[in-house]
């Protein structure tokens, strides 16, 4: 059926905890949603401290959500096990619960994220075989992987300005890497719509 899909738009992280552990907040986490295709980037606040970004296709499975990762930063040579978890609305935020594997068994984690202003309107997904694009509104994320050709993984967080689409966050050679709006040669169109209805 069609109605409005709960996590589709542009989220922030506000938070995170552990182990039921206290809410904290290492880095900038942006994670852009367009109907069934994802992308995640996390740039630490500290320079010098690890990078992440995973990219792909997501859904609810049952009463939970589940992220498939097409394109990840670390561990690309080793396919990355889905992630599932459970999302629920709660006080103008979207609230994430799951568990995450560890030597000594299973750790609950907790995620709060707010939704971006802006993501409404237009919406795309493109891909590639070595990557993809996703935009909501004035927000994009595009993710290229060539490393299992001998080339490198690049990532940015791109936000619609007056002048253009301008870069807020980057891993790797960013700047060159597909604009929203166009596919480069070799990309597909996944899906595309003007308003924040998406078939679900």
């Amino acid at each position: 059926m069609t109605q409005p899909d709960l996590v589709h738009g542009a989220w922030t992280r506000r938070s995170a905890s552990v182990g039921g552990g206290p809410h904290f907040e290492t880095q900038l986490v942006v994670w852009v949603q367009s109907g069934t295709r994802y992308a995640d980037i996390r740039v630490p606040f500290h320079p010098g401290a690890g990078e992440r970004c995973f990219a792909g296709r997501s859904g609810w499975d049952g009463d939970r959500y589940r992220w498939t990762h097409a394109f990840e930063l670390h561990g690309f040579d080793v396919p990355p096990a889905d992630e599932v978890a459970d999302l629920t609305s709660e006080r103008g935020a979207l609230i994430e619960r799951g568990t995450f594997p560890t030597d000594s068994g299973a750790v609950g984690y907790e995620e709060v994220w707010d939704r971006l202003p802006g993501a409404d309107g237009t919406w795309q997904a493109l891909e590639s075989p070595y990557g993809c694009l996703v935009r909501v509104g004035d927000h994009a994320i595009t993710v290229v992987d060539r490393r299992h050709e001998g080339g490198r993984f690049a990532a940015c967080y791109r936000v619609r300005a007056s002048t253009g689409w301008k870069i807020e966050l980057a891993i790797g050679e960013a700047s060159e890497l597909p604009l929203p709006g166009g596919a480069a040669p070799g990309w597909r169109v996944v899906h595309t719509g003007e308003t924040a209805t998406v078939s679900v």
